[in-house]
């Protein structure tokens, strides 16, 4: 992208804004930070704004992604990003939210453990450490690092994880959620410039909506319902994703779990039409060689100096408030869930731990990013095998109706992830009898049996 001194301003003021608040402003709200609960819970004080604010910022950090899906697939990217996100969210906000609030543990694997036992809670770790290490997010804040430096995208990717790691060592969950505030505000901004600054250039949404290929004005793109139906289970993410536990076990009272994921999904449905959108016209009139890219391509396009330093960090701060966030749940993971229940590290205390676990998180996720050069890949991969070995077991955990055994939890979270493993490595493989089904449907097919013949009503 060609920069104006204007823009690399506006951008050198928002990395000094994000370090500023991370270090100094959530170190002053953090002075607390000495017990487990206020390093990972923000000592569950969040309050509506703050837990919408971060939530919002957190969830949506798929943004070239979601550039690239909309520039390959058209329409069918909202059927897929959009849509099944809301439902998944409005469902968990109504029967889920508040029980994890109320349930009092500080993680995923911490649900599991208490309801089935330690080697559960092993496993439960190891499958959520699959969905946690941001690799998707690292690589995407390279690629745009990469875009206005024109450092390799290796070098990239390395300067984009360390600034956005390095502040949560010493802050923890607070700084991690005031940078989300500020980043919050920006992702709106950014894009509503984006697409202000597009219609003036390009005309109407109905003239574009015309030069689209006829695949991007259908509802399923081409895909087959397998594929559509892998994407909304994987919306279902949502009941095993743990930034969404985290932050409703943090916040100071059950209700404002609720309330706040219902107008979180009013304001992921604007994001998601500018961001459909944007994508849209860059289809319609520019031939991108990456997909991965369209947004910032369509930005260098029709943005003059100063707004398109507004746009890049939109793009830097929907990123960042992502990876920081999946980042510390990976640490936290590592850390707390792991490193923990290990002999030999009893002597350190929970917020060295977790800093070991930041520490894994970033070489791991630099490590995927690098060798798997596609954001939806990334995301697709890992939520297919985490997903099914999930979700019955934590959503049985916490209803009182019904019950499995630890042993039972066991192999369903291993039979049903594996499966999908499998698959997943079988279909890299090009055997053939894999073609026909997702790993996704395999292990919640696996998952579904299984817990069938398990389950047990409880005796009122």
């Amino acid at each position: 992208m060609t920069l104006s001194s204007l823009d690399i301003i506006v951008i050198l003021v928002y990395f000094a804004l994000v370090l500023y608040i991370g270090f100094f402003i959530a170190k002053k709200k953090g002075e607390s930070n000495n017990s487990k609960e206020d390093f990972i819970l923000a000592g569950r004080k969040l309050t509506l704004p703050l837990f919408v604010a971060t939530l919002v910022a957190t969830w949506y950090g798929s943004i070239l992604g979601v550039g690239e899906f909309v520039y390959k697939n058209g329409f069918v990217a909202w059927i897929c990003f959009g849509f099944p996100y809301y439902v998944a969210a409005v469902v968990f906000s109504l029967f889920v939210a508040e029980k994890i609030r109320k349930a009092n543990v500080v993680s995923i694997p911490e649900q599991i453990k208490s309801k089935y036992g330690a080697k559960a809670g092993v496993v439960a770790s190891l499958i959520v450490l699959i969905i946690t290490v941001p690799a998707a997010y690292i690589l995407m804040l390279g690629v745009v690092i990469q875009l206005f430096s024109g450092l390799s995208i290796e070098v990239s990717i390395i300067i984009g994880a360390v600034v956005s790691l390095i502040y949560l060592f010493n802050g923890g969950f607070k700084a991690d959620v005031y940078t989300n505030v500020a980043q919050f505000f920006l992702m709106y901004l950014g894009f509503f410039v984006l697409i202000v600054f597009t219609f003036i250039e390009y005309g109407s949404f109905n003239s574009m909506f015309a030069l689209l290929p006829e695949n991007h004005r259908t509802m399923d793109g081409g895909f087959t319902w397998q594929v559509i139906l892998t994407w909304f289970i994987i919306a279902f993410q949502t009941f095993v994703d743990p930034s969404f536990h985290q932050r409703c076990s943090a916040v100071t009272e059950p209700r404002i779990a609720r309330n706040g994921i219902l107008v979180s999904v009013v304001l992921w449905a604007i994001f998601d039409f500018m961001t459909l959108t944007a994508g849209l016209y860059a289809k319609a009139y520019l031939d991108v060689d990456n997909p991965l890219m369209s947004f910032p391509i369509l930005a260098e396009n029709v943005l003059p100096a100063f707004w398109k330093g507004i746009f890049i960090i939109s793009i830097l701060a929907t990123i960042m408030s992502t990876l920081d966030s999946y980042s510390f749940l990976s640490a936290v993971t590592i850390g707390n869930d792991i490193l923990r229940q290990l002999s030999g590290f009893n002597k350190f205390t929970d917020k060295q731990l977790i800093n070991y676990g930041l520490l894994c998180t970033g070489f791991l996720g630099i490590i995927i990013a690098i060798l798997i050069p596609s954001a939806v890949e990334i995301i697709y991969k890992s939520a297919s095998i985490a997903v099914p070995g999930l979700i019955l077991p934590l959503l049985i955990s916490m209803n009182r109706k019904f019950e499995l055994r630890p042993r039972q939890s066991l192999i369903i979270m291993l039979f049903s992830s594996g499966t999908s493993l499998l698959w997943t490595v079988l279909q890299w493989l090009q055997i053939s009898i894999t073609d026909s089904i997702e790993p996704m449907i395999a292990g919640m097919f696996v998952s579904l049996i299984i817990t069938l013949i398990f389950i047990k009503r409880v005796k009122s």
